[in-house]
């Protein structure tokens, strides 16, 4: 692998932490934000919210320094053990002048969301030297032990390397072969308007992950056009689809267009990976080194470093 720079582990969650939730894009259902916060109360975790959660969003930047203040609040308040954002939607973005980077590398916290969240992810990662985990937001929990999108939320937030092989069985592999690599990743939307930015996606001997929803086969199309044309995709070691939610009668064809737009890269891709806008939505840790194995049928990701610092750790501690 490249020598990448090393990001910050976050600490492990203890039973009894407290789960900050954030505003950063829209505002949740009340029922769903409940039913979530609820779920992360049976699990053993106090909940502290965003003051700005029930808030309907105004594009002004009045209230773009107002949610900024308020997550950074949060970020920072020592009771918080670990962040997660409350939905997705639109308006991550706009908090990011307002946001300093070397306040959150000084807490390092694991951060979870996906969707509008992904320029958040991206933001920490390259900005902030730190890890994040693209997962569920709070209002697509569960209270119930059997619910796998909360189950594999919890378990990447408390086992600094769990041992399952996401996405066997249900991924299907489309380029056969293994790679190891960073992984980082996100909404092809938010990971294409990142090009040209101080914050843009480090493909760099990476294992690339990549989801969308609800948008025409067409913007899927251009998304990975650019990100082709940028030089982007010629860095990556491996490719992961997550959900795709296209129109059904474009899949086939949406198949074919994927695999002539990256098989010249000789890298293993794999497709309908169980993460992003349906369910289940796997967590998976951003910026830890995993592999990839795509065999002939079916492919998984596995964690090849510790996302998250030994229990026993300082927060401190070094990466």
């Amino acid at each position: 692998m490249a020598d990448l720079p090393p990001l910050l582990r976050p600490p492990p969650l203890q039973k009894g932490d407290t789960i900050g939730v954030v505003a950063s894009s829209y505002s949740p259902r009340p029922r769903w934000l409940a039913r979530g916060v609820r779920a992360l109360e049976r699990a053993g975790y106090a909940v502290l919210l965003d003051p700005e959660l029930s808030t309907t969003r105004r594009y002004q930047r009045a209230e773009d320094e107002r949610r900024a203040a308020n997550f950074t609040t949060i970020w920072t308040d020592p009771r918080v053990k670990a962040v997660i954002g409350g939905t997705g939607g639109y308006g991550a973005v706009r908090m990011l002048p307002y946001l300093d980077p070397a306040l959150f590398r000084s807490h390092p916290k694991a951060f979870v969301g996906y969707s509008d969240i992904t320029v958040l992810h991206l933001w920490l990662m390259r900005l902030a030297g730190l890890r994040a985990f693209h997962g569920p937001t709070v209002d697509d929990l569960i209270p119930s032990a059997r619910d796998v999108t909360t189950a594999s939320l919890l378990t990447a937030l408390t086992t600094p390397r769990p041992t399952a092989r996401l996405g066997k069985d249900t991924s299907r592999t489309v380029k056969p072969g293994r790679a190891t690599g960073r992984l980082v990743g996100g909404n092809l939307a938010l990971v294409q308007q990142t090009i040209g930015t101080p914050y843009e996606i480090d493909t760099t001997d990476a294992i690339l992950f990549l989801e969308e929803v609800r948008d025409p086969m067409s913007f899927v199309d251009e998304r990975l056009v650019q990100l082709r044309a940028s030089g982007l995709l010629a860095k990556v070691r491996g490719i992961v689809f997550g959900h795709l939610s296209l129109d059904r009668s474009e899949e086939d064809e949406f198949e074919d267009f994927v695999l002539d737009l990256v098989s010249d890269l000789g890298v293993p891709v794999i497709m309908d990976f169980p993460a992003g806008h349906d369910n289940p939505n796997l967590t998976l840790p951003l910026g830890t080194e995993v592999e990839l194995v795509a065999e002939e049928t079916t492919g998984w990701i596995v964690y090849r470093e510790d996302a998250l610092l030994p229990p026993a750790s300082s927060p401190a501690a070094s990466p």
